[in-house]
């Protein structure tokens, strides 16, 4: 039998891969990682979408077309994962690290049932897309939104009822309620802009040499961190505990709210900074 290179590359690769006890199971990548392309789709008013099946799809002009599902809990602040092969077709100038480009016309869909959405708002940090062995998270949201500015057409005609005005008018960096909180960032933490008192807060209770105790009210599917920072200028993510009445829970580093309620948690002191630390909720 005459050996060739290829020939004997291959069969060296899978004594290698035998050796590992990966067999014919090994999965590889060529030419190198996927990408993930994973984030949060919401409903028009702002929540979670909890109706499945779910599906996601990347759709390009040359006929390339990859799915993912919607799934419930897939990990904090993220209910899809999409895998991009750098060799999916998604460009023509496959294998190379520019395979997927920022700015390549590609399109993603949601479809829910045997309905298809097309995402209002696709939010996220583009910056990483192409690179193989990378991240890039990118939000999207349903619904309609007819004058283009990111905040759907049924969270903005609720303010309408309450205060007046038209659509054009509700604008997602005005404060519509006075309570300090801008519209957008109320329809991304799942309150009511309508509402002076419902805004998001976080709230020092009280604080020893051991732990300080915050307070906030917590919506339905969202997920929530703390981050802790000693100047106002460096923030760095710290674990706390759930408080109830009963117990403290175990330390953690995040918490998807299951209901609606005001959460107590415990950040417990860093060693050396006793209690003179500044803290900000982060809600996804």
């Amino acid at each position: 039998m005459k050996l060739t290179l290829g020939s004997v590359l291959r069969a060296v690769i899978a004594t290698v891969l035998g050796g590992l006890g990966l067999g014919g199971n090994a999965f590889a990548y060529p030419p190198a990682p996927h990408h993930v392309i994973y984030g949060m789709v919401r409903t028009q008013f702002g929540d979670p979408i909890n109706v499945f099946p779910c599906d996601i799809y990347l759709a390009t002009p040359t006929g390339v077309q990859l799915r993912s599902s919607v799934l419930d809990g897939l990990e904090p602040g993220v209910n899809y994962r999409l895998e991009v092969p750098m060799d999916s077709g998604t460009a023509a100038d496959l294998y190379q690290p520019t395979a997927l480009k920022p700015f390549y016309q590609y399109r993603i869909r949601v479809k829910i049932g045997d309905v298809t959405y097309l995402p209002i708002e696709m939010t996220g940090n583009f910056s990483q897309i192409g690179q193989p062995g990378e991240k890039t998270r990118i939000n999207l949201t349903l619904g309609v939104d007819s004058d283009g500015d990111g905040l759907p057409d049924a969270w903005e005609q609720a303010l309408i009822d309450i205060y007046g005005g038209t659509l054009a008018g509700i604008r997602p960096g005005d404060d519509t309620d006075g309570d300090g909180i801008s519209n957008l960032d109320e329809y991304l933490a799942g309150t009511y802009a309508f509402d002076p008192a419902d805004g998001f807060r976080l709230t020092l209770i009280s604080t020893t040499p051991e732990a300080s105790r915050l307070e906030f009210l917590a919506i339905r599917g969202r997920t929530y961190s703390i981050q802790a920072s000693t100047d106002l200028k460096q923030w760095k993510p710290v674990d706390f505990r759930v408080v109830t009445a009963e117990s403290t829970g175990p330390a953690r580093s995040n918490y998807l709210a299951t209901d609606v309620r005001l959460l107590q948690v415990e950040v417990p002191a860093a060693a050396g900074s006793g209690t003179n630390r500044y803290f900000k909720a982060l809600v996804q």
